[in-house]
């Protein structure tokens, strides 16, 4: 072999070529495997952002205090933090694990993070487990559990879907619907129900659940349901009308009567007449059976705000609902005051659709407006309007002195 000279290396110089191996798949394979990765990602990422919005969620939930809005008689509160007993006063703020008793002479109210409201009636026991608002989805949650005793469950309008308001026995909880109002009552394994607005969903330790509507009571022992039967319907109250302002004369006493519709099947009904709205038992003025739909209260020198209420009893003995609760204030008559009726002029009634009016007029600055029984807003030069159905519209003016004014006005 020739080697050229200078180049010493050349004749052991080697060229090699690079191996290259072929694998041949088939179509099906390669799609499983592109599948297959593509589920890989899918499941991760999914993974990923479930994390992360449960991390916000339980990040952005905050506690609230619940608070206790009114207090009568003895009423006590075991704290969660200290395990300790404390006198319970109103305005006092409620933690998550606050236990509060009442006493046979005591009442509570207490008012949540979603408005809504629990009345405590005497001799019961109720735990706050959750009082919560979610900061970023505006979710709120509330819980309660009723040890043993008499309560009662008020809910207003709800924020998100996925609000919570639950009230827990031992065997049994319920959850609590927007613009619902319901009484539970627990004795040991014993649990009665009685939806009288709106409607509740009850779920049982078997997981047993069910819907309990308007005007129905329920009965459990333990987890089993033992009976159902429907309630009577509220009565509706008719006089004296709601936020009606009475003058008092020192010394001569006033008959004011009471006046609602009748109710089928009522054999008589049930008055009440209570100094606090929540018609705590301490707060009754007075309570009275009666078997015509009317009563007639004798009334001396009990100046102040009242409140009434009336529902049917039926022949087996078990009440029904309870009306709305009307508003009715007492006002000392004061010494010089004209029994001038108060001015309601300048009516106009004007159509905004079929069968709907705009009634507006003036009245005296401060006094209170009323048009066929609704409220209707004043300003402060006395000017006041409202849009409503009807054909001919009832105008009562009343103010703090007990005056009053009337006039009818027809489309």
């Amino acid at each position: 072999m020739y080697v050229q000279p200078g180049n010493k290396n050349a004749a052991s110089t080697k060229f090699k070529r690079p191996i290259v191996e072929w694998y041949l798949i088939s179509r099906r394979t390669l799609y499983q495997i592109i599948a297959g990765f593509l589920l890989l990602v899918g499941a991760i990422v999914g993974l990923y952002l479930w994390k992360r919005h449960q991390e916000a969620l339980a990040g952005q939930f905050e506690t609230q205090g619940a608070r206790l809005v009114q207090v009568l008689g003895t009423v006590n509160i075991k704290r969660a933090r200290t395990n300790q007993l404390e006198p319970a006063t109103p305005n006092t703020i409620l933690e998550p694990g606050d236990v509060i008793y009442t006493a046979s002479d005591g009442a509570a109210v207490i008012q949540y993070v979603d408005r809504s409201v629990l009345k405590m009636k005497s001799d019961s026991t109720v735990m706050v487990q959750e009082n919560a608002k979610n900061a970023k989805t505006d979710q709120q949650v509330v819980r309660n559990r009723v040890e043993g005793g008499t309560v009662n469950i008020s809910t207003g309008t709800i924020q998100t879907a996925e609000d919570v308001n639950e009230l827990a026995s031992k065997n049994i909880k319920f959850s609590v619907t927007q613009n619902s109002s319901a009484e539970v009552n627990v004795e040991g394994e014993r649990v009665r129900v009685s939806v009288e607005r709106g409607e509740l969903r009850s779920t049982t330790d078997r997981g047993v659940t069910e819907s309990i509507r308007t005007n129905t009571t329920v009965e459990y022992d333990r987890d089993q349901k033992v009976g159902e039967y429907t309630l009577l319907s509220p009565p509706r109250p008719a006089l004296p009308e709601n936020a009606s302002i009475i003058p008092l004369e020192y010394g001569k006493p006033l008959p004011v009567t009471f006046a609602w519709g009748t109710v089928t099947d009522a054999p008589y009904y049930q008055l009440q007449v209570a100094s606090s709205q929540y018609f705590l038992d301490r707060a009754l003025v007075f309570e009275k059976d009666t078997a015509t739909p009317g009563f007639t209260w004798n009334v001396n020198s009990q100046s102040g705000t009242y409140w009434w209420r009336v529902r049917a009893v039926a022949r087996d003995g078990r009440p029904g609902v309870w009306s709305e609760e009307y508003r009715l204030t007492f006002v000392p008559r004061q010494p010089g005051v004209s029994d001038t009726p108060i001015y309601i002029e300048k009516v106009q009634v004007a159509r905004v659709a079929a069968g709907i009016y705009k009634v507006a007029g003036e009245t005296e600055p401060g006094a209170e407006i009323r048009i066929n029984g609704r409220v209707a807003p004043v300003d402060g030069d006395g000017r006041f309007s409202i849009i409503l159905p009807g054909q001919t519209f009832r105008i009562v003016a009343t103010d703090a002195r007990g005056r009053r004014g009337e006039k009818v006005v027809t489309r």
